[in-house]
C-alpha cells in the first residue's frame, strides 16, 4: 500500500525552518517571563485519566462535553489527552505534595501542547501550544491575583512587542455564583425554545455558560440578562472595586465586560481575556481567571488558584512582519566550511569549530563553489572558511565581503579568543 496519499490531520502544524526557530525563540522568552515573576517550569503528562477533566473541567464545558480526545481504552482506566493545562497542574501539585511548601504561592509555568476536537480555522487548531502560569495558595489574596494577571499582560506585550488591552469581569464566590445561575435560569427558561440547541443544554447544567454563547441571537438574549455585580455580595464588591482601582493606579488599560464568563466551570472571582489593542477583531490571545475549589474537587486540601494561558499559534498568528523578523534576528551560521582539499582537514577544523561552542555547517561535495556561497547566504553565515586543494585557509566575512588567507594555527587561536 503507498503512502503517497498520507498528509498531516486537519488543525495541526508542521513546524520546521524559521517558523521552528520562532517557536523555540518564542518558548524561551515566555518562560523567561515567568521566571521574573518566580514561576517554576512545570511539566505534567500529555495525557491523564479522563475522570481528571470531567471532575474539574465541568460536564457542562464544550470542551468535556465534544472536544476531548478520548484514547482507546487499555487496562482498567480512560485516558484522554490534555484539553488545558489547569487541572493536570493541579493534580500534579497535590500527588507530588508540592501544595505542602512553606514558600507560598506556588508559582508554576508550562509551556506545552494540548488537543481539542474542534472545527480547525484560523486560530483554533486540534491540537496547539498553550503557555501559561498557575498560582496555588490556601487563599488567593489580592497581590497574588493582581500578580497573575500582570503577568499575563506582560508576556503577551513581550511576544508581540506592542500594547495590548485586557477585559475582565468579577463572578464572585461560589455562593454568589449560585444566586447569579439562578437568576439567569429564570431569566432564559421563557426564552429556552429560540435558542440554540448548546444553550438549551447550558440552561440545565450551567446558565452561566449561555453568556459565553456565539450565536449572535443569542448573544442579543445574553445582552438583556441579569449582570452578575447584581448578585455579588458586599465581600466581593468590595474585592472586585479595590481591584479595579489598583489597576487604575497602575494605569492598566482595561475594560469591565460583563458578559465574560470564560469557558470552564472552576471559575470565581476574576475572569480576564487578553486582546491585541492594535488589531481589535482578533479573536482572545488568551485569558485566565481565579477558582476556589479545584484540588479539593479531586481529592486535595481547600486550595485556591488563580491562573492564565495563552494560545501560542494566536500570538504567532498576531505578530506583523517585524516582529516575526525580530524573533529570529541573531540565529544564523557562525561557520561555513567550504571542503575543496577533502582530505580530512575540513572535518578537524569543523570539529574545532564546534567544540569552541559556534555553529557550523558545510555543502555536499557535488555543490559547486558559487552555489555554495548561494547557500551560505541563505543560511545567514557570518563568514565562510574556504579548505582549498592545496590545503591552504582562506576566510571570507559574509557582511563586509572582504576575503583573505589564514594559517591554520592562527585560525584556532581566533576560536579560543586568543588573538
Amino acid at each position: 500500500m503507498s503512502d503517497q496519499g498520507i498528509r498531516r490531520p486537519r488543525g495541526t502544524t508542521d513546524y520546521y525552518g524559521q517558523d521552528a526557530q520562532r517557536l523555540v525563540r518564542l518558548r524561551d522568552l515566555l518562560m523567561d517571563e515567568s521566571r521574573r515573576y518566580g514561576a517554576l517550569e512545570v511539566d505534567p503528562p500529555v495525557f491523564e485519566e479522563s475522570r481528571l477533566f470531567h471532575r474539574s473541567v465541568g460536564e457542562s464545558s464544550d470542551i468535556v462535553r465534544k472536544e476531548t480526545f478520548d484514547l482507546v481504552r487499555k487496562g482498567d482506566k480512560d485516558y484522554t489527552l490534555r484539553p488545558e493545562f489547569t487541572a493536570g497542574v493541579n493534580r500534579m501539585a497535590l500527588e507530588n505534595k508540592l501544595y505542602a511548601s512553606p514558600d507560598l504561592p506556588l508559582r508554576l509555568s508550562y509551556f506545552g501542547k494540548v488537543f481539542r476536537y474542534e472545527r480547525p480555522q484560523s486560530g483554533r487548531l486540534r491540537e496547539f501550544y498553550q503557555y501559561g502560569v498557575e498560582f496555588l495558595d490556601r487563599t488567593v489574596d489580592l497581590d497574588t491575583s493582581m500578580d497573575c494577571l500582570l503577568l499575563s499582560l506582560s508576556a503577551v506585550q513581550r511576544a508581540l512587542g506592542k500594547q495590548v488591552r485586557v477585559k475582565l469581569n468579577f463572578l464572585g464566590s461560589f455562593a454568589s455564583r449560585e444566586r447569579y445561575k439562578h437568576a439567569l435560569y429564570d431569566f432564559f427558561s421563557p426564552l429556552a425554545s429560540s435558542m440554540c440547541e448548546d444553550c438549551q443544554s447550558r440552561l440545565k447544567t450551567n446558565p452561566l455558560r449561555i453568556l459565553d454563547c456565539k450565536v449572535p441571537e443569542d448573544q442579543n438574549l445574553a445582552r438583556t440578562a441579569p449582570r452578575i455585580e447584581d448578585y455579588l455580595d458586599e465581600a466581593d464588591r468590595q474585592e472586585y472595586q479595590t481591584m479595579l482601582r489598583t489597576l487604575d493606579e497602575m494605569g492598566v488599560d482595561y475594560e469591565k465586560d460583563d458578559g465574560l464568563v470564560r469557558g470552564l466551570d472552576y471559575y470565581t472571582g476574576l475572569v480576564w481575556e487578553i486582546y491585541d489593542k492594535e488589531n481589535p477583531s482578533f479573536p482572545a490571545l488568551g485569558g485566565g481567571g481565579k477558582y476556589a475549589s479545584l484540588m479539593k474537587d479531586i481529592g486535595g486540601p481547600e486550595f485556591e488558584g488563580i491562573g492564565f494561558s495563552l494560545g501560542v499559534e494566536r500570538l504567532l498568528l498576531d505578530m506583523d512582519e517585524e516582529r516575526r523578523a525580530q524573533l529570529v534576528e541573531g540565529d544564523g551560521t557562525d561557520f561555513f566550511v567550504i571542503d575543496l582539499e577533502r582530505k580530512g582537514k575540513a572535518l578537524r577544523l569543523m570539529r574545532e569549530i564546534r567544540l569552541s561552542g559556534r555553529c557550523c555547517l558545510t555543502p555536499s561535495f557535488s555543490r559547486a563553489l558559487g552555489g555554495a556561497f548561494k547557500m551560505a547566504d541563505r543560511f545567514r553565515a557570518r563568514k565562510v572558511l574556504i579548505v582549498f586543494e592545496d590545503g591552504h585557509l582562506e576566510l571570507k566575512d559574509m557582511e563586509s565581503r572582504t576575503q583573505e588567507r589564514i594559517e591554520e594555527d592562527d585560525f584556532l587561536r581566533s576560536l579560543k579568543g586568543e588573538n
